[in-house]
């Protein structure tokens, strides 16, 4: 025992008083801390969750059996549609927690929704928790909640710690030890009052949001770069990079050159820590609520935007870590907001998916789909947008009803086949406040719930494609738009599923595919390897690079059929698929023919007297614009 007790004590000493221990029942100004070996944990071991296994891909569960993770949430919780889910079959809910009443965006300042639970200093409320969890529980007495705890600051610490804020000045700063810290504390704090509250056995999980957004942006979306990063960014420095003088903070105006890449190295040193510091974070963060919840809830975040984010300051290129991270157990994004929600495109994940799924983690997704039913936030709920700061064409809703199925199948189509988890983002509150809506939901929850039963869920992609976060340190946000982001447009319109890798995965997994196609041509250590295999094993591939950084649908395509690859549709449409669904969206009007690669039965989904038959080809006439989801046996 005294063994025991002396290794705690070096690592409490190695990690500089970041874990701190407390004495039964001990107040502090966040509130009651306990310490894990004391709390009643029986509450939270009745309910157990975590990643496993399902049909091959990750999966959420609870209490031993796969669970489905098709979940709602609304910010403005006295708009909520709780009941609506309900009656629908729903009974897995998100909420929003807040460690203050502050606005989560620094840049479009719309109000609070609520009051945070330690605005007051010394005086933490969570009495809004409370009410938040009551509302679910009486729509869903059954329900299952895993919380989005925003873990920003309220103003009273920023006040007194304006040498831990970023470049807002009014924000916290990510790099800031004092920062974790007291998050920390108030990470303990939340969970603390949960373990120990009436509804601690609903409680499934947790993500764990901060920074602009809650998407661990920093505030300024400018790399936080500010006085108050020149201390980390020199220990950084001498930690990681030695032999890297210190000069201050960098030349940022690189960044915004003509050309793919900058080549100053200093500048990408500090891009490496503005990401670096921010996963870091995160997984501290992950590794506290692992420990308050006896390790028996799943824990997530929003990060890893790599095929999203074109600028490489906001802070969201380091997966690799959170990926490495045992603490976490799901990682999670909006679906895509390329062209501003352009109808017509492929609604990815923000992220590399496939290298989530790879490392046995949950992906989850956030459908945050504006509808025909969609109002402006100053319309919809004037109280919190008095200025009409919320008026952005992102914000606007849907033409029609049809463009709201046709929407809300393409999305649901997506997380279907990749075996993704999901939740409904009924952000100002009835956004699908509507019969017919409400009644595809439910159908959509009994599809995910039967796909459960599946035996193979896993991709049928024959086409990898690669993007190489480590290379976007040296990338301008014209290089990440031309490499990453666009051509997700083409990927999507080829006509063959692919897998989305990061370039750190290529050795683990190139053997699984017949064609590879690269989306940097910067010579990385990771790309410099994955091209010596290739070179060495006669792999063909494509890549865009600073001569061709645009390729087709049909080029794409004409190259992938010559490595063999089988291409589902010509007709430059979105197809997802796999062994038990086939999902299209015509972006075209007319006949749309889907080859599954052999005779099969095929019944339409979501849709009365739909088609149904069986053969080799499945052909049917379809409107621009629709989305139509297919069961395969």
């Amino acid at each position: 025992m005294s063994e025991i007790i002396a290794f705690f004590l070096v690592l409490v000493t190695a990690f500089g008083g970041l874990f701190n221990f407390y004495s039964p029942g001990k107040e502090t100004e966040f509130g009651t801390q306990y310490p894990v070996e004391e709390r009643n944990m029986e509450k939270y071991r009745g309910i157990y969750s975590c990643a496993g296994e399902c049909g091959g891909v990750p999966t959420l569960f609870v209490n031993g059996e796969p669970y489905p993770a098709a979940a709602y949430m609304t910010y403005l919780e006295e708009y909520n549609d709780y009941g609506l889910f309900a009656d629908a079959g729903y009974a897995l809910f998100s909420v929003p927690v807040l460690f203050s009443g502050r606005w989560i965006s620094a840049t479009e300042l719309f109000k609070p929704f609520h009051a945070g639970i330690f605005d007051i200093k010394g005086e933490p409320d969570f009495s809004t928790l409370d009410a938040s969890v009551k509302r679910i529980l009486d729509a869903c007495p059954g329900a299952y909640i895993f919380p989005r705890v925003n873990m920003s600051m309220p103003l009273w610490w920023i006040e007194e710690n304006p040498d831990c804020t970023d470049g807002t000045g009014v924000r916290e700063s990510l790099f800031s030890e004092k920062y974790r810290s007291t998050a920390a504390e108030m990470l303990r704090a939340v969970i603390n009052h949960i373990n120990e509250s009436d509804y601690a056995s609903h409680i499934v999980g947790y993500q764990l949001a901060g920074g602009n957004t809650e998407e661990w942006f920093h505030f300024d979306m400018n790399g936080g770069a500010c006085e108050n990063a020149e201390k980390p960014f020199k220990e950084y420095l001498e930690k990681y990079h030695p032999d890297r003088e210190y000069k201050g903070l960098p030349d940022l105006s690189a960044l915004n050159g003509k050309g793919p890449y900058h080549k100053d190295g200093y500048l990408a040193d500090y891009l490496e820590f503005a990401s670096n510091a921010v996963a870091d974070d995160i997984c501290y963060f992950a590794s506290v609520a692992k420990k308050e919840t006896g390790n028996n809830v799943v824990v997530g975040t929003f990060y890893g935007y790599s095929l999203e984010v074109t600028s490489p300051l906001h802070g969201t290129h380091a997966l690799k870590t959170i990926l490495a991270c045992d603490n976490i157990d799901f990682i999670c994004s909006p679906n895509s907001y390329y062209g501003v929600r352009n109808i017509n495109a492929d609604w990815t994940e923000m992220y590399p998916a496939d290298s989530v799924r790879l490392h046995g983690k949950i992906c989850m997704q956030e459908c945050d789909i504006r509808t025909h039913l969609t109002k402006l936030l100053a319309d919809g709920a004037p109280e919190y947008d008095e200025g009409k700061n919320m008026t952005a064409e992102v914000w606007h809703p849907l033409k029609s009803k049809e463009q709201t199925f046709a929407a809300v199948r393409k999305s649901f189509g997506r997380q279907l086949v990749k075996g993704n988890g999901f939740w409904w983002f009924d952000m100002w509150g009835g956004w699908y406040d509507s019969p017919d809506i409400i009644s595809e939901m439910s159908e959509m929850r009994e599809i995910y719930v039967s796909s459960l039963a599946d035996k193979n869920r896993k991709s049928v992609a024959e086409v990898a494609v690669f993007a190489d976060e480590s290379a976007y340190k040296y990338m301008t946000a014209c290089g990440l738009r031309n490499t990453a982001f666009d051509r997700r447009l083409e990927l999507g319109n080829m006509g063959a599923p692919y897998d989305y890798y990061d370039m750190s995965d290529f050795e683990a997994v190139y053997k699984n595919y017949k064609a590879i196609i690269f989306l940097s041509d910067l010579k990385t250590e990771y790309l410099k390897n994955a091209l010596a295999i290739c070179k060495k094993e006669n792999i063909k591939y494509i890549s865009t690079s600073n001569i061709k950084t645009e390729f087709s649908a049909k080029e794409f395509r004409s190259f992938c059929e010559a490595r063999g690859v089988h291409i589902y549709c010509e007709t430059d449409d979105i197809v997802y698929i796999n062994e038990n669904f086939a999902v299209i969206h015509a972006n075209t009007a007319g006949e749309k023919k889907i080859d599954p690669g052999g005779k099969r039965k095929y019944s339409e989904l979501l849709r009365e007297n739909g088609l149904n038959g069986e053969g080799a080809v499945l052909t049917v006439e379809m409107k621009a614009g629709e989305t139509k989801i297919f069961a395969l046996k």
